[in-house]
């Protein structure tokens, strides 16, 4: 980190940095942790030079979250062009693997019972968010059906063709999956604020607990999103279906018929990042859906 930043943090931190040292960060930010010389220690972001600058995003996500809910996030420290400072939440992963899963779904069961303002069953956000590095459309709609066909699986679909990482066909395929929404889903299901990219890299484990959940990509819609997410990627102890349930009744039909659905968002996104099999994965979800 170059001096005249360290000492511009220095500043805006209230106290003077000592060390500096990297931590991964995926492929969006370099991220560092840094020692302040009152031993605290904080975390700062900063976007790679071939990604866009997410960070007021961010900083706007983890408030939203911290504003409007209980579920543990890192506080916004500092935030300006091209850094964001957290708070550092210490954590030694998953050492108790069922007591992690049940701490999660009390977690995650509490987000989902907080709703947007006013009467509607309103999805979407009042602003474009981000899904790792890629633009993520909350354009509002007062039907779930209208959002998630629109907002969700058409535009990364969209984005996938764009940039090569899709054939025609497999739009067309999308594109017909889209137009049956309505027989799939329900159309106004209660909405629900959602993390939005529950994978296993999002959720600082400490031991048996769920110390903090970060990177957020927030959005109003049907929880069973943040579910399927979960069950994709989130590397959690098959206990947490269970404990979700006894806390936030999960809606018949969910894994069965409605789970590998939700699915596709993730998957379209990872095949607009990476390509690869990602794009078979796709194409598997999209024949079981007779598309």
């Amino acid at each position: 980190m170059a001096a005249p930043l360290i000492e511009k943090l220095s500043k805006a931190l209230g106290a003077r940095i000592i060390r500096s040292r990297p931590l991964p960060g995926g492929d969006i930010a370099d991220v560092s942790l840094l020692t302040l010389e009152n031993h605290t220690e904080v975390v700062a972001k900063r976007p790679r030079a071939d990604r866009p600058d997410t960070t007021e995003i961010e900083a706007r996500m983890l408030k939203h979250l911290a504003q409007k809910s209980d579920l543990p996030v890192p506080k916004v420290l500092y935030q300006a062009p091209g850094i964001l400072v957290i708070t550092y939440v210490p954590h030694k992963g998953i050492t108790e693997p069922a007591m992690a899963a049940h701490s999660v779904a009390d977690h995650i069961a509490k987000l989902h019972k907080v709703r947007p303002k006013g009467k509607m069953p309103r999805y979407g956000f009042d602003r474009e968010t981000f899904i790792g590095p890629l633009p993520q459309i909350n354009t509002p709609a007062n039907t779930w059906v209208e959002f998630f066909a629109e907002n969700r699986l058409l535009a990364m679909a969209q984005s996938c063709f764009k940039t090569g990482k899709i054939k025609m066909v497999t739009l067309a395929r999308t594109e017909k999956l889209a137009s049956k929404l309505s027989d799939l889903l329900p159309a106004t299901p209660e909405s629900s604020l959602l993390h939005g990219d529950l994978w296993a890299g999002n959720m600082l484990i400490d031991g048996g607990r769920a110390a903090a959940f970060i990177d957020p990509a927030i959005s109003y819609g049907h929880r069973e999103m943040d579910l399927a997410f979960l069950d994709l990627m989130g590397g959690l102890d098959d206990s947490f279906f269970g404990a979700y349930d006894t806390l936030y009744k999960i809606e018949p039909g969910f894994h069965e018929d409605r789970k590998a659905l939700y699915q596709l968002w993730p998957l379209l996104v990872h095949a607009r990042l990476f390509g690869g099999g990602y794009v078979a994965e796709v194409e598997t979800i999209l024949t079981k859906y007779g598309c």
